[in-house]
């Protein structure tokens, strides 16, 4: 009677979870649905836009992606940066490059499906947290889970990543980081060695994304010591495994980045984190990377404003006696405490895990350890934004008061829907709205100055944009054009006077306005910071000849001639200097090597035949002086 009685009772319970479920539609999957619906419905309008800021490096000017297919080989065994540009301390990402090349090899530089494939990977990052956070919960708050899933899911602060192309780094790591979770989570409970080894593969795959993965080696033994503890040596295979794919990918890394010798530490350029600006005290410093900690957990309770960058000019420098400083410091002494006695009283405690869980995650990117190459950035909140969201999905479960409140119920609450109904449409409404700004770099860029108008990059950025867009009208027009770019870079400077991009720009603005005088300085600037820089070379050579400085004008075009050698104008400016130099056999030298490289440029004959008459031979100036009036005019002295 017993074993009867124990056996209806487990009947009744399973038939009141088919009640609940359904039968025809198991609302779960219901559940999983509506979170599929809402992620596409707030990212669709992203799917027309364009490539924007690290699209660049990553996709539409990386020589490497673009050879698709066949650059896979390459791209696995070779620096990030390599197919963009060489720097000193550079990252090992092979996966989402080879993402990158597919794309390019089935649908070249079209950013619509690289749009539509980001918005795939965020569907499935979304739905893996969800099933994790339900597993984790053992089914027991499911309503829970899909309250943090939903507030995840709709969070303007994933835009960064969502909206830039290049953000699909951050979103394969993601997925395949919760996927391992989810995977680890079933072989806690089966012990299969196969599912040992996908959680592990599935980390390890995560890691070749993004290095942000490795803070997962203190979430696992979180999760699996603390909250799926039931099997004690399952859990330690589980940590072993996860430090097995991390030392593998921490070994391979290596290698590649000393084969290429990119793997040495070297100071983080002050334009992209201003922490690492010379002469900064220690003090001062890590007051500031404090005062950051704090503005990312008011972006996250309120996600405004929204920036692309951050870089020089954005966040003041303070000191520990700001009461912003102190009032962050307080607030993650608080919850560090707070979630630590949380875990040691109940080893289950959700609270618990979502503080810690962002405590783990956003440490990586504090500047207070060590320098990240960003002073702040909102794509590094796409990990830590879990914690924030579990933390306020619980607030909102116990506000209804029931903790034990059916899924549906606990959704279809007056107070819940009340409260993450207006969270929610909040977020909606700013995400879908943030997407458009998106649209290309000049609407980026010139929509976040207005809410940074002292940020170094987004000034120069805008200049840039301007300075390079092809003027339609005439001349007078596109003078006072370029007069009204020059402020955006001398506010650029004025922040970061070693950026030596913008001090080429404002160089090359003033030479447009024929203000030579004005741009000889900041041409020099820039080359002493970029002294390999061939266009700042060149464009410095015309700077001295226009100011008739006719000796340092040869010496630029010689230096430019020998960075980048073969190159038709650069040896037609050099036989020019030369001329106005008075030297006339090195003109003449330079003439004919123009020559050779276009026949057809009639700049290389007039050179030729002002250099003979200097010399006193009259056949040969009107030979050259002949065939120059018979090429179409492309040079004149």
């Amino acid at each position: 009677m017993p074993g009867k009685q124990k056996q209806s009772t487990v009947q009744h319970q399973a038939r009141q979870v088919t009640a609940s479920s359904g039968s025809a539609f198991p609302r779960p999957r219901m559940l999983i649905l509506f979170l599929v619906v809402v992620a596409i419905a707030v990212y669709a309008n992203s799917a027309g836009n364009g490539f924007v800021m690290d699209d660049s490096s990553a996709i539409t000017s990386n020589t490497i992606v673009q050879k698709g297919f066949a650059g896979i080989p390459e791209l696995l065994h070779t620096p990030y940066h390599q197919g963009y540009s060489v720097v000193a301390n550079d990252l090992y990402r092979p996966l989402s490059l080879v993402l990158f090349a597919v794309e390019y090899q089935l649908f070249g530089l079209n950013p619509v499906p690289g749009h539509v494939v980001n918005l795939l990977l965020f569907v499935g990052c979304v739905l893996l947290l969800f099933l994790f956070l339900d597993q984790l919960f053992e089914q027991k708050k499911t309503g829970t889970a899909f309250i943090a899933a939903l507030l995840f899911a709709l969070h303007p602060i994933h835009t960064d990543v969502v909206d830039n192309i290049k953000g699909g780094d951050e979103l394969l790591c993601f997925f395949f980081a919760f996927l391992s979770l989810n995977i680890y989570i079933k072989y806690a409970a089966s012990g299969k060695p196969i599912q040992l080894l996908a959680g592990s593969f599935s980390l390890f795959m995560a890691l070749l994304s993004k290095e942000t993965a490795i803070t997962f080696l203190a979430v696992i033994p979180l999760v699996f010591f603390f909250y799926k503890n039931e099997d004690r040596k399952r859990s330690t295979h589980i940590l072993a495994g996860a430090v097995l794919a991390a030392g593998i990918f921490l070994t391979i890394r290596f290698s590649v980045l000393s084969a290429y010798h990119v793997n040495q530490l070297s100071e983080h350029a002050y334009i992209k984190n201003e922490l690492a600006m010379q002469g900064l005290g220690f003090e001062s410093r890590v007051a500031t990377a404090v005062l950051m900690l704090g503005q990312y957990v008011q972006l996250l309770l309120l996600p405004y404003p929204l920036l692309c960058d951050y870089s020089a000019g954005t966040v003041p420098f303070v000191h520990f006696s700001d009461p912003l400083v102190l009032l962050s410091l307080a607030f993650y002494l608080f919850i560090g405490i707070v979630g630590i006695r949380r875990l040691l009283n109940n080893r289950k405690d959700p609270y618990a895990f979502g503080i810690l869980f962002f405590l783990i995650t956003i440490s990586l990117f504090s500047n207070i350890l060590f320098l990240t190459g960003a002073t702040m950035a909102e794509r590094f909140l796409f990990f830590p934004s879990v914690g924030f969201c579990i933390v306020a999905a619980m607030l909102i479960d116990q506000w209804v008061g029931k903790s034990a409140m059916p899924v549906y119920e606990l959704l279809r609450n007056p107070k819940v829907l009340g409260a993450a109904g207006a969270i929610c449409l909040c977020y909606a409404v700013i995400t879908v709205n943030r997407n458009g700004d998106w649209k290309n770099n000049f609407i980026l860029f010139s929509t976040d100055l207005k809410k940074a108008p002292h940020n170094c990059r987004l000034n120069f950025f805008v200049g840039n944009i301007l300075l390079n867009t092809p003027a339609e009208s005439d001349q007078a027009d596109e003078k006072a054009a370029v007069a009204a770019i020059i402020p955006y870079f001398n506010t650029a400077l004025a922040t970061c006077p070693d950026y030596g991009t913008a001090q080429f720009e404002l160089g090359t603005a003033y030479a447009t306005l024929e203000r030579y005088d004005s741009a000889v300085p900041h041409l020099e600037r820039s080359l002493k910071i970029e002294p390999d820089n061939v266009a700042c070379i060149g464009q410095l050579g015309r700077a001295y000849f226009m100011t008739k400085k006719y000796q340092p004008s040869v010496e630029a075009y010689k230096r430019a001639n020998t960075l980048a050698p073969g190159n038709l104008l650069t040896n037609a400016n050099l036989g020019l200097s030369y001329l106005y130099a008075g030297n006339s056999d090195s003109a003449i030298y330079y003439g004919y090597r123009a020559m050779a490289l276009d026949p057809g440029f009639a700049g290389s004959y007039q050179i030729l035949a002002r250099a003979y008459t200097a010399k006193g031979n009259v056949d040969s100036a009107g030979k050259y002086e002949g065939i120059a009036q018979r090429n179409t005019p492309g040079y004149k002295l």
